[in-house]
């Protein structure tokens, strides 16, 4: 499969992980309230009745017909009790449901900055072809083990034996050579 297509698979996962995560975390949320609801109910203390109100009108604001339904369908994190495994059995589902979305969503941004990674790559190959090409170098096909190879033909700087410097020093290595050997 493509790279392209595997993004694109994974964006449209993404998304969909995005839904299904935030309606984890709502009806995370919504057992929470209930729990709180159900433990506050007929508490002397005078936070836990604030608390209680403030939920109870909290229900009567989202009483509307699918939420309602969803009010009374949906279970109630038992705060009280001795039983762990109601406790868990609450609060498992809709963990173990996020985490899997957050995997979903996780290698949608791994695959994307792998993208912009092998995007940068690509653009900085070009960048440097094109500086390549501008100083008069040629790059060789993928299946040559070297990188660039330079063209003498095109190359418009001359050796070091064709400039003026280069000529002196080899008038002066053949002088000294001559010197050394001893010719007059």
């Amino acid at each position: 499969m493509r790279f392209t297509d595997k993004l694109k698979k994974s964006k449209k996962r993404s998304r969909l992980a995005y839904i299904v995560a935030f309606l984890a975390v709502v009806y995370f949320l919504m057992t929470c309230i209930k729990g709180i609801y159900f433990w506050t109910d007929g508490s002397s203390f005078s936070l836990a009745e604030s608390i209680n109100s403030g939920i109870k009108w909290l229900l009567a604001k989202t009483w509307i017909f699918p939420i309602s339904n969803l009010w009374e369908v949906i279970p109630a994190i038992p705060f009280e009790g001795r039983d762990i495994l109601s406790f868990y059995k609450v609060i498992i589902p809709p963990v173990v449901v996020f985490g899997i979305c957050a995997l979903f969503i996780t290698d949608y941004r791994a695959l994307r900055s792998k993208f912009y990674e092998l995007k940068a790559e690509i653009e900085k190959e070009l960048a440097l072809r094109e500086m390549r090409k501008d100083a008069g170098l040629d790059t060789l096909s993928e299946s040559a083990s070297i990188d660039v190879v330079i063209s003498n033909a095109t190359n418009n700087d001359p050796a070091w034996h064709n400039t003026g410097w280069g000529k002196v020093v080899i008038g002066i290595a053949i002088a000294a050579v001559i010197a050394g050997i001893g010719l007059k």
